[in-house]
């Protein structure tokens, strides 16, 4: 037997587990746990969002809202416009009438005379 042979041969160590007693968990004489409250990821995620809705609504109305606006000034600058088109002065055509013919009257004039008193 050689160097290799000696590692290759088995030799059992005595049994001492047997003659030991068995293992038990020793109890603690520590506090119980206190139960500390959580927060769950779908209600943060619900607060984000409800978040995320309000700020979305108030850019819809502040949107609206300037739009509206936009509105309201290009109406007014159209009856601005309207008004300084009707306060322009345009002359009036003149208009032809049929033409006047003076014809000599047939009365005959009149003879004054002073008055008697």
């Amino acid at each position: 037997m050689g160097k290799g042979d000696e590692a290759v041969v088995f030799k059992a160590r005595p049994n001492t587990v047997t003659h030991k007693e068995p293992f038990r968990p020793k109890k603690e004489a520590r506090t119980p746990l206190v139960v500390q409250p959580f927060k769950l990821s779908t209600e943060r995620r619900a607060l984000e969002q409800q978040e995320f809705d309000q700020r979305v609504t108030e850019k819809e109305a502040l949107r609206i809202k300037m739009e509206e606006e936009q509105r309201r000034e290009r109406k007014e600058e159209k009856e601005i416009t309207r008004m300084q088109q009707e306060q322009v002065h345009s002359a009036q055509p003149i208009r032809r009438y049929k033409p006047v013919t003076v014809k000599k009257s047939e009365v005959p004039l009149t003879v004054p005379h002073s008055l008697n008193f």
